[in-house]
């Protein structure tokens, strides 16, 4: 019987309360009596629009980026890995590897620990296989050296699961604390303050206790007098526009709200700003415009903002914990190149100049649009102005016009290398090398044109 089974049917048939130990950090104080006492749970605090809102993006996100495995070659150059291991391809067998990295970033964002147990492993003892658990059903425990607070005790339904068997990312740490953060629970006055604005909101426009207006008479009327008048006013006028006639020396005055003390704008502003500051997400990204952003302009500035100073801190702590469960030298990276393609533009100037420059070829700036290699278009180009420090041009013996013809093997500006040769070590190939290549002809023919 697996492990997962012995630990349901244990849950199942025992009928004893699990004993479960939360210690908290030192280091950090837990939030303040008050506004905490009356928060409940992480349920509660989806229902908050700007904690779902930043969780929402941060999973959605980082959840669609392509991530690979590298190794470094020799020249300390990321090499992909071919082909990809199974822990990353697909991590939980039978399961969606968007809906797995959602509910890890999830996990992370609002409990600040996100936990895997290793379900199988291949001949080399490494993971292949794991099983997302819920971080409520995890639990630690300190062992007694204080010094392995790094290395504790995990549960797992009451079940003593070893260390080496779970995969444990944190976000937030702090040293003596084997648990992460609970962004939720450090910020729990913030959004505690967030949710009841907004229960005052709901219930002030629902259930208002302010007066729409008052009703006077200067005549003396006893209790049941004054809330008979008021029960047959109600029943006159509630839901109705009819024109009221008032007799018996009665008088109507109206009141009115002033409109900051009815919708409270500045106050659910504030605390969603409170709560972009935790996650980390600027406010525009969640389409709060009113306050400009730092970041400078347009989509790839922005972008460029998001991913630098958001994105990389989450997505680098989920690439370094699965690194570390990877062969000796292989390690995750996520891909971030869809969010910084930038509009067509820039993305078409940057290709020009990365051509001219002979640093891409024409087959790998069409594979960044994804279209299909071309015949030829794997030559490497460079102006003919290029050439090597120090370099003298020879003048042609202009008394034989024989001479004055170049030789193919010679170092005249005209037969300069077209494609650098990998190394240097051999001599680069010359123009005449590329005589048979459609696209260097058609590129010829234009420029003649």
């Amino acid at each position: 019987m697996s492990l997962i089974n012995r630990l349901i049917n244990r849950s199942a048939n025992t009928g004893q309360t699990e004993q479960r130990t939360l210690m908290n950090s030192s280091f950090v104080p837990p939030p303040g009596i008050g506004v905490a006492d009356d928060f409940v749970g992480v349920g509660n605090a989806m229902s908050s629009m700007a904690v779902y809102g930043c969780v929402r993006l941060l999973a959605d996100t980082i959840a669609g980026l392509p991530w690979k495995v590298y190794r470094r070659d020799s020249n300390g150059i990321p090499v992909e890995v071919n082909p990809q291991p199974q822990i990353i391809r697909e991590p939980c067998p039978g399961f969606d590897l968007y809906q797995y990295k959602w509910m890890t970033v999830a996990s992370l964002a609002l409990r600040g620990n996100a936990f895997n147990m290793v379900t199988e492993r291949d001949n080399r003892d490494y993971p292949v296989a794991l099983m997302p658990l819920h971080p409520d059903t995890v639990h630690l425990e300190r062992r007694p050296d204080i010094m392995r607070w790094f290395d504790p005790i995990y549960r797992v339904l009451g079940e003593v699961v070893p260390s080496p068997d779970v995969i444990h990312m944190r976000r937030f740490t702090m040293p003596g604390d084997p648990w992460g953060l609970s962004p939720i629970r450090q910020a729990a006055q913030a959004i505690g303050l967030s949710l009841a604005a907004n229960e005052y909101g709901y219930r002030f426009f629902k259930e208002s206790a302010n007066p729409t207006g008052i009703l006077s008479t200067d005549q003396s009327m006893d209790e049941d007098t004054i809330k008979r008048q008021q029960q047959t006013w109600i029943a006159s006028h509630q839901g109705r526009r009819l024109p009221a006639i008032l007799t018996g020396g009665f008088k109507w005055t109206p009141l009115s709200i002033a409109p900051n003390e009815s919708q409270f704008i500045e106050t659910k502003q504030f605390q969603r700003s409170e709560i972009y500051m935790m996650f980390g997400i600027p406010p525009h990204m969640l389409g709060d415009t009113e306050k400009n952003t730092s970041w400078g302009s347009g989509i790839s500035s922005l972008s460029l903002g998001f991913v630098t100073y958001t994105l990389r801190a989450w997505t680098s702590c989920i690439e370094s914990v699965f690194s570390n469960v990877l062969p000796r030298g292989q390690f995750v990276r996520f891909d971030f190149t869809d969010l910084l393609r930038g509009d067509v533009e820039t993305r078409y100037s940057a290709y020009e100049k990365a051509l001219q420059s002979g640093w891409m070829s024409p087959n790998e700036i069409r594979a960044g649009e994804q279209l299909p290699p071309i015949k030829g278009g794997d030559t490497y180009l460079q102006p003919s102005s290029l050439v090597p420090l120090g370099y003298k041009p020879t003048k042609p013996d202009t008394s034989n016009p024989a001479d004055s013809q170049p030789d193919s093997g010679s170092d005249s500006p005209t037969n300069l290398p077209l494609k650098p040769v990998s190394g240097g070590e051999n001599p680069a190939p010359t123009r005449s090398a590329f005589n048979d290549n459609p696209f260097l002809d058609a590129l010829e023919s234009r420029v003649n044109d």
